[in-house]
């Protein structure tokens, strides 16, 4: 149990700050070791975070000191998590193998008279779960892909992403088929479905944007494209060929236009050649994160003087100057 300090909270936080300049000193460890050891939340999480940021080791033990006893009696002892977060944060950033930790944060739920505020924890949790290739870790993601926050159900995707396990895929399969209210969430899913299960993602991601759901074309146009794989472009194209309305080709172009390649960049400079007002007009605007590569500008104004049906030159200096 930690000792009650007679110094006051400015005092206690003064002490964490004058050991920057010497993070790794005896000082320094002494003062780290008091401030993980304070009963008062804002001190044990500074002292957390500097633990965390210059990367210093040997002060497992005292973190989760520090987790355990602000588990208890949360609310009161630690309001709004910021301890329980940072020291969570240093474990991980120290790439700790003890679980227990993380198990307790992801089930961890800490109402205070509104929402809920430990979020941040059981999301920190379930991504350390993931770095450490936790044995029970695809159940814990079951349970948190029904989380009432969105941060929650987002890390576990990624984390579930960022394990590699192909079984995974199975969650992130229902993760889409069932849908999410927050379109952050199923982005998540279709890009560890797309990690985990390449093929089955592509076939399912090709069916999506082939589809009527406006917003869920958009997000597989979306995955398709930060994916920069070849064969998600291929899906892309394949589907802009096939596609007749304006406004659903949009998606599919913006798709295109995040993926850097150069292909991708080929099929765009095509569409502003050759294409009618709408679809070039939204190309040019979907390579405009592409400005600062070289010869980028040049080739899409050479391409805008190729087309005969839209006045584009005006369009690329305003789109190009942002």
């Amino acid at each position: 149990m930690a000792k009650k300090s007679g110094l006051t909270l400015e005092a206690e936080l003064g002490a964490l700050s004058a050991l920057v300049g010497d993070p790794r000193g005896e000082e320094a460890r002494a003062a780290l070791l008091a401030g993980l050891r304070s009963k008062r939340a804002p001190v044990a999480a500074r002292a957390a975070r500097l633990v965390r940021e210059h990367r210093i080791d040997g002060l497992e033990a005292e973190l989760k000191d520090a987790f355990d006893r602000f588990m208890r009696d949360p609310v009161k002892s630690d309001p709004g998590c910021q301890a329980k977060l940072a020291v969570l944060e240093a474990l991980d950033y120290g790439e700790s193998m003890d679980s227990a930790p993380f198990v307790r944060a992801v089930g961890h739920v800490q109402l205070e008279g509104a929402p809920d505020t430990a979020g941040g924890v059981r999301a920190r949790g379930v991504l350390a779960l993931a770095r450490m290739g936790y044995a029970d870790f695809d159940l814990i993601v079951a349970q948190l892909l029904t989380d009432r926050l969105t941060a929650v159900r987002h890390a576990a995707l990624e984390g579930l992403a960022h394990r590699g396990d192909r079984a995974g895929a199975a969650l992130a399969q229902l993760k889409i088929s069932v849908g999410d209210d927050e379109p952050v969430v199923t982005l998540a899913a279709m890009s560890a479905l797309l990690v985990l299960a390449p093929e089955w993602a592509l076939a399912e991601l090709r069916a999506i944007v082939g589809g009527k759901d406006a917003e869920a074309r958009e997000l597989a146009a979306v995955t398709l494209g930060q994916s920069r794989t070849d064969g998600a472009l291929s899906v892309l194209l394949s589907a802009l060929e096939r596609c007749i309305r304006s406004e659903d080709r949009e998606a599919l172009l913006r798709g295109i236009g995040l993926h850097r390649s150069e292909r991708a960049l080929d099929a765009m400079l095509a569409v502003i050649a050759e294409a009618g007002p709408v679809d070039a007009k939204v190309a040019i605007e979907s390579l405009v994160a592409r400005r600062f590569e070289p010869g980028i500008l040049a080739r899409v104004r050479s391409a805008t003087e190729a087309n005969e049906r839209a006045p584009l030159a005006a369009l690329v200096d305003d789109v190009f100057r942002r």
